[in-house]
């Protein structure tokens, strides 16, 4: 098969023997897909310092296979290496921001093999989350409060993968929820949308209706998980709203990958934190 080239970034590294790595990437075109980095620990050439860094950049060319096969790297050159170890919580957001893509894109590992699709003009999927997470990276590189990153990427992203609900209207009723009364608040948020709160009353009263996991969401928490998701700005809020917004980071991950992320904790922390901004 021929020579696939691609813009990637690294979502994780597995060691192998003295010189090696196994490394997962996230292709602008070719989506997930894992190659075996035969001697990278060791490469001496200008603009790579060896072996690879979580969000690293560059330019990749590599020979696919198909299946759970691990492609052959040919050449790779390093375009960027964002500095996310400068401190324990930058380092702890970046890994949750790599976990967290490369957990939606790993039902379409390896489909980046179907030369038709690589060719096509069209718009593919990978590259809205690419950018998405290239540009957390570089906030995060600058300094950036780790909050918001934390939440506008995983808003953006599991947006783009389809797993986001509605956020400005009731998933009962419909209404808009910037229009509700001050009686009809808290909502509540729930994996599959927000509720206002006459539809969570109405809902609680049926003894057949099990109370669905979720968390309470003020106007404030709401406000700012909108600012966020549409600028990535870090904004001053409440203790309350900023452990809502917690929470609700928690029930939406949770809602979309039915599974749990060894660093959805920290990211709650780093999103409970904005409480300080």
């Amino acid at each position: 098969m021929a020579i696939l080239k691609d813009d990637a970034q690294v979502l994780r590294v597995h060691e192998q023997g003295n010189t090696s790595q196994i490394v997962v990437f996230l292709g602008r075109r070719l989506g997930q897909f894992r190659v075996h980095a035969k001697g990278s620990r060791r490469w001496a050439k200008k603009g790579f310092e060896g072996g690879f860094d979580l969000l690293a950049r560059g330019e990749i060319l590599v020979y696919p296979r198909r299946g759970e096969t691990l492609w052959l790297m040919k050449e790779w050159d390093e375009l960027a290496r964002p500095n996310l170890g400068a401190t324990l919580n930058r380092l702890r957001v970046a890994s949750f921001l790599c976990e967290l893509a490369e957990a939606l894109t790993r039902p379409r590992a390896g489909s980046g093999v179907d030369q038709e699709r690589v060719a096509s003009s069209e718009p593919d999927d990978s590259r809205i989350l690419y950018d998405s997470l290239a540009s957390a990276a570089e906030s995060l590189s600058a300094g950036a409060t780790p909050g918001p990153v934390v939440m506008q990427f995983a808003l953006k992203a599991l947006l783009d993968e389809g797993f986001l609900p509605e956020m400005k209207a009731c998933v009962e009723c419909g209404r808009r929820l910037d229009r509700l009364k001050p009686t009809e608040w808290p909502l509540w948020l729930t994996a599959t949308g927000l509720q206002c709160a006459p539809c969570r009353q109405k809902a609680l009263a049926h003894p057949a209706n099990h109370p669905e996991r979720g968390t309470a969401l003020s106007p404030d928490a709401w406000r700012a998980m909108l600012h966020i998701g549409k600028t990535g700005t870090a904004v001053k809020v409440r203790p309350a709203a900023a452990e809502q917004l917690g929470r609700a980071l928690m029930i939406l991950v949770h809602g979309a990958l039915e599974h749990d992320l060894r660093t959805l904790l920290s990211a709650a922390r780093a999103v409970r934190a904005m409480a300080a901004v």
